[in-house]
């Protein structure tokens, strides 16, 4: 016979339920909850506290080569916590699970990078069609006008076009280190990016295709690259390209100057 260890496994009743109700439903599920399916699974960033007061987790015997890496062991090692993934009825709770988990990464982000949210609409987003684990460049569009540091553009140009570009255009007066753009410069912010998880509109029931609206997802980032994607979303228009699958890391040349900057600045950073 196989010896059997003791972990926590998850029984949830709906926190929704008034004081007694909960006392009397939790009585039932005790009984009823692996025929009659009236437990409830525990979505993600949700506080566990009034779960563990309402004592809707319960020690379940489980076989010592059955139990999970890092396995809850102790209803008190719950407390405090806020779920950081989903948990499901009836399962062993691994620690990973929790806001305190250690080594958490439940998105999948490489080392050394950052997970940055996004959210593009329409045909900036691929029209909906990105999905979990594509891998996308990220352009953006400085537009005429906008005004610019020349600290920020030694990001995306070499120190030749920002002097040509300086020469085309206008310093402020009262600050020299800033730029009015020209004219829409539309460049390549980030050759490849892996996406982590993604939210899109509803697809249409009739086709099945993706509708319009807005696309939210996580982006696998170096730092250098969340940086600028962040400044982008604040002083440009981004816009996403889906790569292809045999192509996962991106073009030598992914983007072009527009034919009026390349004349504006006359080189090409390289």
């Amino acid at each position: 016979m196989r010896s059997r260890g003791l972990v926590v496994a998850i029984a949830v009743v709906l926190a929704v339920l008034a004081a007694v109700g909960v006392i009397v439903y939790t009585s039932s599920v005790r009984e009823n909850a692996t025929s009659e399916n009236t437990s409830q699974d525990i979505a993600a960033n949700t506080p566990l506290d009034s779960l563990v007061q309402a004592n809707v987790f319960k020690p379940t015997a489980i076989p010592n080569d059955a139990v999970v890496p890092g396995a809850v062991t102790d209803v008190a090692q719950l407390e405090g916590q806020v779920t950081s993934a989903p948990i499901y009825q009836n399962e062993q709770i691994p620690l990973d699970r929790l806001s305190s988990g250690p080594g958490s990464n439940n998105l999948g982000i490489s080392k050394d990078n950052i997970g940055v949210g996004l959210e593009v609409q329409g045909a900036a987003s691929v029209n909906g069609y990105v999905q979990q684990g594509s891998y996308v460049a990220v352009y953006a569009t400085f537009h005429r006008g906008t005004l610019v540091s020349k600290q920020s553009l030694k990001f995306f140009m070499s120190s030749a076009q920002i002097q040509k570009l300086e020469q085309a255009g206008s310093s402020t007066a009262s600050n020299p280190n800033l730029i009015f753009m020209p004219t829409d410069f539309t460049f390549a912010l980030v050759p490849s990016v892996h996406v982590l998880a993604v939210t899109k509109p509803p697809a249409d029931t009739s086709t099945g295709k993706p509708t319009a609206g807005t696309s939210s997802m996580v982006l696998d980032m170096t730092p250098p690259d969340a940086a600028n994607l962040i400044f982008a979303v604040d002083h440009a228009t981004i816009y996403l390209g889906l790569l292809p699958p045999t192509n996962n890391g991106g073009y030598a040349n992914p983007g072009t100057i527009g034919p009026p900057l390349a004349r504006v600045i006359g080189v090409n950073k390289g």
